[in-house]
């Protein structure tokens, strides 16, 4: 992290696709259409069994006629390496000095990675994790609304950017089918600062993916789950690597945190993939409360999901909403 380099940084910009061949055209769009110079576009396709390679390919060659043309650098994974192995395989090829990740479903706002620069510049390039927001979307491009402010407490990877110091100093992991998003928002936490922009740089997608959780059926909520689990156990590693760097009231403080992640995803799985009635029950009551949408924008997602499905969010939504009017009633609330 080289104070003198926060003039003119070469940035990165890092597209990762698996089976998006509906979305990576809009993807790619949003990456060409970057006004930041100097500026590379790294793309790493995760051995896609649709035709987003195919899309990839022929996009990035009309894009290399045009004169204003940055460089681009493509991968196809041999092999599905899962999230974090295909963030890891871009890591690897990315010579910028800042990486801004995007998502093959999401459109990136053209100054997106000029304002997450003109951020660093400011702070004195001494942060590891830019952070930023978006607008939410449909899997149709539907409006939703605001997403919630993002951070490397609250991290999604989609509307980040990292310093390339995260990834020389950690490298891989020892099991690369993980969730990366948190376990990188981690290793920035412990070795940097952070900036957190107010600004909406992404049209971030909701139905599609894995980052999202109304759309999600019982199993992807398990695996994902699960997959928490392993990224807490190769942050609590990740911690041995950097505690000369920490005092002991940090590394205390790190290790409650992590306690803290991992009793949320264990009451989580308990929900999700209980055995019984009671041992879900008790998932749910270890779950603290996070507001993550308005109720005006879970109307809107019901009204978007499949017919049976949405109509039983709505439903639901008004039983509780009649049963909690009676319940105050008889209370005298």
């Amino acid at each position: 992290m080289n104070p003198e380099s926060a003039e003119t940084p070469l940035v990165s910009f890092c597209v990762k696709c698996y089976n998006q061949e509906r979305y990576i055209g809009e993807a790619l769009e949003g990456a060409f259409a970057q006004t930041y110079r100097p500026l590379e576009i790294v793309i790493s396709d995760d051995a896609s069994t649709d035709r987003s390679w195919q899309i990839i390919t022929e996009s990035v060659a009309e894009y290399r006629r045009r004169p204003d043309a940055a460089e681009v650098v493509l991968n196809r994974n041999s092999s599905n390496k899962g999230n974090l192995g295909n963030w890891l395989a871009i890591c690897s090829l990315a010579k910028g000095e800042l990486l801004v990740k995007a998502d093959g479903d999401d459109i990136s706002m053209p100054d997106r990675a000029e304002r997450i620069v003109d951020a660093w510049r400011t702070d004195g390039g001494r942060a590891v994790v830019v952070s930023h927001s978006g607008m939410l979307m449909g899997p149709h491009g539907q409006c939703m609304g605001p997403m919630r402010m993002v951070s490397a407490s609250a991290p999604a990877g989609a509307v980040m950017a990292f310093h390339r110091h995260i990834y020389e100093m950690f490298g891989g992991a020892e099991d690369l089918r993980i969730v990366d998003d948190e376990l990188f928002a981690w290793r920035a936490s412990m070795i940097g600062t952070e900036i957190v922009m107010q600004d909406r740089l992404v049209r971030y997608r909701l139905g599609t993916g894995v980052s999202n959780s109304l759309w999600r059926i019982r199993e992807p909520m398990i695996c994902g789950r699960r997959d928490l689990l392993k990224a807490i156990r190769q942050a609590r590693c990740d911690l041995v690597k950097v505690r000369g760097m920490m005092t002991a009231d940090v590394m205390n403080g790190w290790k409650a945190r992590l306690d803290a992640a991992e009793a949320r995803a264990v009451a989580e799985l308990r929900l999700f993939d209980g055995k019984t009635f009671a041992e879900r029950r008790e998932g749910f009551r270890r779950i603290e409360p996070v507001r993550l949408l308005s109720v005006w924008q879970f109307f809107k997602c019901a009204y978007l999901l499949p017919r049976p499905m949405g109509d039983g969010l709505l439903f639901c939504y008004a039983v509780v909403r009649y049963v909690m009017r009676r319940v105050k009633g008889v209370l005298g609330l």
